[in-house]
């Protein structure tokens, strides 16, 4: 019966912060000090111990023999569902917190990691593969159009064999070396037309790494915005791959999401995380952030076009 007006309590207390602005100003407060504090590591244990593992006899939190936790015990239910989460990566308590800082803080949480804090959070490049397994199994990517391209080599048969007999009856030899020529062109532009419509099919299946190749496009003209930032003053460039690798993961974290609830919303917020983090990381304006991702875009959208345009002329004339 005490625990009806306790769960009451709580909500009401909850209620009261978000309604009272005084209220709510505090706890905005102390979030954003919560935002900016780095993570604090677990203090010294004084305690004696003795290994499970080596035997060894020491003080502190982990054996300096072997490395295993002071804290391991009898086995017990929570230890068997951490060893299945380990093969997703998740049994490591450094991923739950890299989730929820990129979450929350993403920006303060890859600048405290560029600062030199590796052992606080999950290593970007391991988070990016789990993410993306996550992501294939949630939305299903990989799986073959065996129909659609079965139709479509019908399709061509059907085309060929319709304009031989157009030709026939036109008077025009289907063999000759301007029919021929034409052919080759067409059968160019369909193989384009087929390659560019798998790549947009490959790239809206698999969100993740569809948007590691985008930031991967974009890295370099948006290290040149953000290469000096009042936050970092020098960043190096393999520094901003490693932040666009959390970048993408935060990414994936809302998309997945999005897409398991079915939230538009947080499909949306999954695009904002990349200007919330940006402006956490860098110490910009909302609307300088805005702006040289604006830029950038550009820049990478003529790029890739006058790249498009090269090759699209190239195979033209070797055909």
């Amino acid at each position: 019966m005490r625990a009806i007006p306790i769960s009451i309590s709580k909500l009401t207390s909850a209620t009261s912060y978000i309604i009272n602005k005084r209220k709510r100003g505090i706890w905005l407060r102390s979030f954003r000090i919560w935002q900016h504090r780095p993570h604090r590591v677990d203090p010294m244990s004084d305690e004696s111990h003795e290994c499970a593992s080596c035997g060894t006899t020491f003080v502190g939190n982990y054996c300096p023999r072997c490395g295993q936790s002071a804290g391991i015990g009898q086995f017990s239910f929570t230890n068997t569902i951490q060893l299945f989460l380990n093969v997703w990566g998740f049994g490591n308590r450094s991923m739950f917190r890299s989730i929820r800082d990129l979450i929350l803080r993403p920006g303060y949480m890859i600048r405290d990691y560029l600062r030199g804090m590796h052992s606080a959070y999950f290593p970007p490049f391991e988070m990016f593969f789990i993410m993306a397994t996550v992501s294939l199994l949630v939305e299903s990517g990989f799986v073959p159009d065996k129909k659609h391209k079965e139709e479509s080599a019908i399709e061509v048969m059907i085309d060929d064999n319709e304009s031989k007999k157009i030709l026939q009856e036109e008077g025009i030899d289907p063999n000759s070396d301007v029919v021929i020529s034409i052919k080759n062109n067409q059968k160019v532009l369909k193989g384009l037309r087929h390659y560019t419509s798998a790549f947009f099919e490959f790239y809206k299946s698999n969100p993740t790494v569809s948007h590691l190749f985008t930031m991967i496009l974009l890295s370099v003209p948006m290290f040149f915005f953000f290469r000096t930032t009042p936050n970092i003053e020098r960043l190096r460039f393999s520094e901003f791959v490693v932040a666009l690798v959390y970048i993408s993961n935060s990414y994936s974290i809302f998309s997945i999401a999005g897409h398991l609830l079915g939230s538009r919303i947080l499909k949306l917020m999954a695009i904002m995380m990349i200007l919330i983090t940006l402006k956490q990381l860098t110490g910009y304006s909302k609307r300088r952030v805005l702006v040289y991702m604006m830029l950038t875009v550009i820049i990478s959208f003529v790029s890739v076009l006058a790249l498009t345009a090269a090759a699209l002329y190239a195979v033209y004339l070797l055909a």
